[in-house]
């Protein structure tokens, strides 16, 4: 690799990837491929590791490990005059980063940005050859819209589910996205429809392409998809059909160390114990507690959101809310310029339940690489 006639080197340092100046001069065809390959594996690496480490790394430094990476992928191919398959690897590196940045940009509430990264990485991922890829991020793109129209996110999620193939994707797409977005319309029948064609999905692929619980590009854990279930299932009044999925939730994210799961199952777990048809006010707020605790390492606008509505639910079940954990988390909530009119997942966003009975529930925390029905 000629690096004196590089324009850029890479510095991986502390995990962060950095992209700096080098020579003016051009490099040679030969030499300019050597080194944009050399880039690209190092860009990869990055990416792996920004990814591998989202659930347990504070959400700023990832966004601004992921930043430059973006900047790179976009302006490599160009610089260097890539043609061919080098060209449409960078592609895909390009949408696979845009893909997670998004996605660190909705859980940081960031959803004006995380919309315009889902869909500009959709695009780059079809473009890509990689319809898998395209679907995870219009899956994105569709939690941002849920609140808003869950028609249209369902609209989304069939989109997705058509570019999705048999992959691990479809089983998020339906079990995630379309089943959240039943459940903010009240569709409980949608919901259990959703939730079977997961499960299904889930089976007919296998544990092989399961993955680790937490965020991925292109695996889908059986506890993210518990989760998912259990959180649908509460929204439109069956905490009791929820409770399996959350013990199996739970029981898979045990002792997984993904700090962003662990939290979003606790958070769960409260929300149940309140939708319940008894409410249990000291289980809920234990759960809580335990959430709180363990994002205090990790602060995030998603998790501040979730405990203000499940205090909210609390508030309207049992007469006291969850007012301490509330005003500790408050704190994470980005100033309304900051954070877009669009929704909430990673960020769980809500359709507040009536006063009385068991009716719908707010709904919470609802993803290297590559690869091709509907819902």
């Amino acid at each position: 690799m000629s690096i004196g006639v590089d324009r850029r080197a890479v510095l991986l340092t502390t995990g962060v990837l950095a992209v700096v100046p080098m020579s003016p001069e051009s490099p040679t065809p030969a030499a300019g491929h050597e080194t944009a390959s050399s880039l690209h594996d190092a860009c990869l690496g990055a990416l792996r590791a920004a990814v591998a480490n989202y659930e347990t790394v504070d959400l700023a430094t990832t966004a601004s490990t992921l930043e430059p990476l973006e900047e790179t992928s976009r302006t490599i191919p160009q610089q260097y005059r890539l043609r061919g398959r080098a060209a449409i690897d960078w592609m895909w590196l390009h949408a696979a980063v845009t893909t997670a940045a998004a996605a660190a940009s909705y859980d940081r509430g960031r959803h004006g940005e995380a919309a315009a990264r889902a869909d500009r990485a959709a695009s780059l991922a079809r473009a890509a050859g990689d319809g898998p890829l395209a679907a995870r991020a219009l899956a994105l793109r569709a939690r941002v819209v849920r609140p808003h129209s869950p028609a249209v996110a369902l609209q989304i999620a069939g989109s997705a589910a058509r570019i999705a193939g048999r992959s691990p994707t479809r089983a998020l797409i339906s079990g995630k996205v379309a089943a959240s977005a039943c459940a903010a319309a009240g569709d409980a029948a949608g919901v259990r429809d959703s939730v079977t064609r997961a499960w299904a999905t889930m089976a007919e692929l296998g544990e092989d392409v399961h993955g680790r619980p937490g965020f991925s590009l292109d695996t889908y854990s059986p506890a993210d998809l518990a989760l998912a279930c259990a959180e649908a299932l509460t929204t439109v009044g069956a905490a009791d059909e929820a409770a399996p999925y959350l013990d199996r939730a739970a029981s898979l994210i045990a002792r997984s160390g993904q700090t962003g799961m662990i939290v979003s199952v606790r958070m769960a777990q409260s929300r149940a114990a309140i939708a319940r048809d008894f409410p249990d006010r000291d289980e809920a707020v234990e759960h809580a507690s335990d959430a709180v605790a363990l994002a205090a390492r990790r602060p995030a606008e998603w998790v501040a959101r979730l405990v203000r509505d499940v205090s909210d639910l609390a508030e309207i079940r049992t007469g006291h809310g969850f007012d301490d954990l509330v005003a500790a988390t408050a704190g994470w909530i980005a100033l309304p310029a900051a954070a877009p009119s669009p929704g909430d997942e990673t960020c769980h966003d809500v359709a507040l339940p009536h006063a009385g009975g068991s009716t719908a529930v707010p709904s919470p925390r609802a993803e290297m690489m590559s690869g091709r029905k509907d819902l």
